[in-house]
């Protein structure tokens, strides 16, 4: 897109038509490397003058129609041609309008294109799962044992572990069996499960889970099969 200025700030919307004035082409690219807290906003500025440039960047909101006035992140390197600006400190899963605009050495601001996105949400796991392998196997029963080392980020005093275990779901969930385990965690704990069908194979893994039930995390998969 073309555009003219001739006043303090101009849009492609509403192109000044006086030649002796500056020119500016600007694009912007959809939003990449979407995060929870940060994205990525390219674009590109070509011009027909030489005129320098002062400041370029990009604005953005959540109500739409961002300027400078807003909230902007500025480029380090004010040079013509194409650029990608990172902005940090976003907030999760919500809509963000940007765009990228170009202050001249003359005072004019310049506007590109308007873009939308939204942040993801923020999903924070438990540093590590370790699944043990299981022992003490006999026709109805096994030890299973596991640990789960802390992520400082998630509120520990409101989880429960445990294991979960199925003989006809592979990739078993808290929907199956959950056992929940009475123990600290990053303490290894070990769990007897009981009541076992004979000469069958079972499939398990440890999980952390909110009280609530509204994260739910899973270590690697292991599997048995119960003795005659």
């Amino acid at each position: 897109m073309i555009f003219f200025s001739c006043s303090s700030e101009e849009s492609a919307d509403n192109p000044q038509t006086d030649d002796t004035k500056e020119i500016l082409s600007l694009k912007t690219y959809e939003a990449t490397d979407i995060m929870p807290t940060a994205v990525l906003v390219s674009s590109l500025i070509k011009s027909d003058t030489e005129k320098s440039l002062k400041s370029r960047g990009v604005c953005y909101n959540t109500t739409g129609n961002p300027t400078i006035n807003d909230f902007k992140v500025e480029d380090g390197e004010v040079i013509l041609g194409p650029a990608s600006t990172l902005l940090i400190g976003l907030q999760q899963s919500t809509i963000y309008y940007a765009k990228p605009f170009v202050i001249t050495n003359s005072g004019n601001v310049y506007y590109s294109n308007e873009i939308k996105f939204q942040t993801s949400k923020l999903i924070i796991m438990p540093t590590q799962f370790i699944t043990y392998d299981p022992s003490s196997i006999t026709s109805n029963s096994a030890i299973l044992s596991a640990v789960i080392f802390k992520n400082g980020n998630l509120r520990w005093d409101n989880i429960r572990i445990g294991i979960c275990i199925s003989a006809t779901n592979t990739n078993p969930n808290v929907n199956d069996t959950a056992i929940y385990a009475k123990t600290e965690v990053t303490e290894p704990f070990k769990i007897s499960v009981k009541n076992l069908n004979s000469k069958t194979t079972y499939y398990f893994r440890p999980f952390a889970s909110s009280l609530n039930g509204s994260e739910i995390y899973y270590g690697d998969i292991k599997s048995f099969t119960t003795t005659n």
